[in-house]
C-alpha cells in the first residue's frame, strides 16, 4: 500500500491530520482513539500523552493556547466596565439611569453582532473574520472613554459589540470544531482564560479611577474616592460641583493594545493555513474529511438533528434559559460597584476591588470547572450551580438590607462560582446530548443572550434612581430563581423528550455515530 504523499484536509483549515512516518519520523500514527500501534487499549490520559507525539495534535495545542489568550485579553475589556461605569457617568455628565444605557446599547449590538457574526464564520474564512472582530473590538475600547457626549458614547458602546460578535459565536464553535465531544474542559479552560482577564481588569484601572467627588443622581450626596462617607447638601449645582476629571482612558488604551496585539493569533493562523494551500476550506464544506482521520484527532462530532417542531421548542426553552442567564451574569458585575457605593457608602475603590473579587471567584469556578465536568452529568452540574445561585443571591439581598459588609463579600464570591460554568457547560451539553453546534446556532444563542442584556440596565438603572440601590438586589434575585426553574424544565424535556427522539435516530440510522 503506498505511503500517503499529502496531508488530507480535515474539517478545520488549520487542522493537520496523520502523516506516515515516511513523512515525518517523529510521528506517531495511533490506529484507534482507544489503541496503541502494539494493539493494547490504552487509558483515556495514556491516549492525550501519546498523541503529543503528533505534530498535528500539537499544533491544536498551540492555537488553543493562541485562543486563550486572545480570550484572556477580551475578559480585560469586559472586566473593566463596571468598575468604571461610575467615571464613565461622569465624562458624560449623566446619573445611573442614563448611564445605564450604555448597558443596553451594548445588549443591542450584541444581538446584531451574533446574528451577523455568525453568519460570517460559518460562510467565509473564519481566521479572517475573527482577526477583523477581535481586533475592531480592542480599537473600540480604547475609543469609549474619549467620547466625552453622551451620545457618542451610546454608540460607541453599541458598536463595540458589534464587531466582537464573530469572534464571541466563533471561539466557541472553533472549540467543539477542534475535540468534538471531547472538548468539554477545553471549553471550560476557554472561559476560565476569559474570566481570568476579567479578574485582573479592575485593578489595571485601579489607579485611573477619579479621586475627585462624584455627585449622586439625586443630587444631594457625593462620595469621595478614598474615604467612606456621605455629605448632605440642599442645593448642589453644577458650578458648585464641576464635573471632575478621570484618567480611565488610559487604563483602557493599555488593555486595548494587549488584545489588539493577541488578535494576531489568528491572522497567523490564517497565512499558515494559506501558504498550506488550505485557504479556501471553510468549516461546513469539510464534515468528511475529518471523519477519515478520526484517528488523529480524537472522536468525531456526532450529528444530532431534531424535527422541526422540537427543534423550536428546544429553541424557545433555550432562549429563556439564555435569556435569565445572562440577566444575572452581566448585570451582576455591570452595577456591582454603584450597588455597594450607593447602598453600602463604600469607596469607587472598594467597589472596583469587590468587582474583581466577583471576577476571581469567577475565574476559580471555571477553573474548578475544568475539572469537575468530567466527573458528574450535565445534570448535576447545573443543579449544585442553581442552589448555589439562589443561595448566594438571598445572602447578597440579606446582607445589605442588615449593613453587613463580610456577608456581601461572601454572597458576591459564591454567585460568581456559581454562574461562572454555567455557559460553557451549556454548550457542551447541548452538542452532546441536544444538537449540534454551528456558528449560525451560536448567533442564535448570543442572541437570547444580548436581548437578556435589553431590559435589565434600564429598569436597575431607574430603580436606583427612583427608589433605592436595593433594587439591584431584588431583580437578580427574582431572575435568578426564574433561571434555575427555566433549567429544570429544560432538563426534563431534554430527558423526556429529546434523547428519545435520538435514541430513535440512531437506531434507524439517521444519525451518524
Amino acid at each position: 500500500m503506498d505511503t500517503l504523499e499529502n496531508t488530507v484536509v480535515s474539517e478545520d483549515p488549520h487542522v493537520d491530520v496523520a502523516e506516515t512516518s515516511s513523512q515525518d519520523p517523529d510521528v506517531t500514527v495511533a490506529k484507534t482513539p482507544s489503541q496503541g500501534l502494539d494493539g493494547m487499549v490504552k487509558a483515556p490520559l495514556l491516549q492525550r500523552i501519546l498523541k503529543l507525539q503528533s505534530s498535528g495534535y500539537r499544533k491544536k495545542l498551540y492555537y488553543m493556547l493562541g485562543m486563550y489568550s486572545s480570550s484572556f485579553f477580551t475578559g480585560c475589556i469586559a472586566g473593566l466596565k463596571g468598575p468604571a461605569f461610575l467615571d464613565l457617568q461622569q465624562i458624560t455628565g449623566v446619573g445611573t439611569s442614563k448611564g445605564a444605557a450604555l448597558f443596553t446599547a451594548a445588549a443591542v449590538g450584541g444581538v446584531v453582532g451574533s446574528l451577523v457574526g455568525g453568519a460570517l464564520y460559518d460562510n467565509f474564512n473564519r481566521h479572517l473574520v475573527l482577526f477583523v472582530s477581535s481586533f475592531l473590538y480592542a480599537v473600540t475600547c480604547a475609543i469609549i472613554p474619549w467620547c466625552s457626549v453622551y451620545w457618542t458614547m451610546v454608540m460607541m458602546f453599541l458598536l463595540h459589540e458589534l464587531v466582537t460578535g464573530a469572534a464571541r459565536s466563533g471561539t466557541n464553535v472553533e472549540i467543539v470544531e477542534e475535540w468534538g465531544d471531547e472538548g468539554k474542559p477545553f471549553m471550560q479552560a476557554l472561559h476560565f482564560s476569559f474570566s481570568l482577564g476579567a479578574t485582573v481588569a479592575p485593578f489595571i484601572l485601579e489607579p485611573f479611577l477619579s479621586l475627585e467627588p462624584v455627585p449622586d443622581a439625586a443630587n444631594t450626596s457625593f462620595m469621595t474616592n478614598d474615604t467612606s462617607f456621605t455629605t448632605t447638601t440642599t442645593n448642589m449645582t453644577s458650578e458648585a460641583h464641576p464635573k471632575p476629571d478621570s484618567n480611565i482612558h488610559y487604563g483602557f488604551l493599555v488593555v486595548a493594545f494587549l488584545s489588539g496585539l493577541s488578535s494576531f493569533v489568528f491572522l497567523i493562523k490564517y497565512f499558515h493555513e494559506k501558504n498550506k494551500g488550505k485557504i479556501f476550506f471553510r468549516r461546513k464544506y469539510a464534515q468528511k474529511a475529518i471523519k477519515d482521520h478520526e484517528e488523529e484527532e480524537g472522536l468525531v462530532r456526532k450529528k444530532r438533528t431534531l424535527p422541526r417542531h422540537l427543534l423550536v421548542i428546544t429553541l424557545a426553552l433555550f432562549a429563556l434559559f439564555y435569556f435569565f442567564l445572562d440577566e444575572v451574569e452581566d448585570t451582576s458585575p455591570s452595577f456591582l460597584a454603584v450597588f455597594v457605593v450607593k447602598q453600602m457608602n463604600w469607596t469607587k475603590k472598594y467597589g472596583g476591588r469587590l468587582s474583581s473579587a466577583f471576577w476571581a471567584s469567577y475565574t476559580a469556578g471555571r477553573g474548578i470547572g475544568i475539572i469537575l465536568i468530567s466527573f458528574v452529568t450535565h445534570a448535576q452540574f447545573f443543579t449544585i450551580c442553581c442552589v448555589v445561585l439562589c443561595t448566594s443571591q438571598l445572602g447578597l439581598l440579606l446582607s445589605a438590607t442588615y449593613g453587613f459588609g463580610t456577608g456581601i463579600w461572601i454572597s458576591i464570591v459564591g454567585i460568581g462560582l456559581a454562574i461562572s460554568v454555567v455557559f460553557p457547560a451549556s454548550l457542551t451539553w447541548t452538542e452532546e446530548e441536544l444538537v449540534q453546534l454551528s456558528g449560525k446556532l451560536m448567533g442564535v444563542i448570543f442572541v437570547a443572550l444580548g436581548l437578556g442584556g435589553l431590559a435589565n440596565p434600564q429598569i436597575i438603572g431607574a430603580m436606583i434612581d427612583l427608589y433605592s440601590p436595593m433594587w439591584y438586589s431584588y431583580v437578580l434575585f427574582a431572575e435568578s430563581i426564574l433561571f434555575s426553574v427555566t433549567f429544570f424544565v429544560l432538563m426534563m424535556f431534554a430527558k423526556k423528550v429529546l434523547f428519545q427522539q435520538h435514541q430513535q435516530g440512531f437506531a434507524d440510522g439517521e444519525y451518524s455515530q
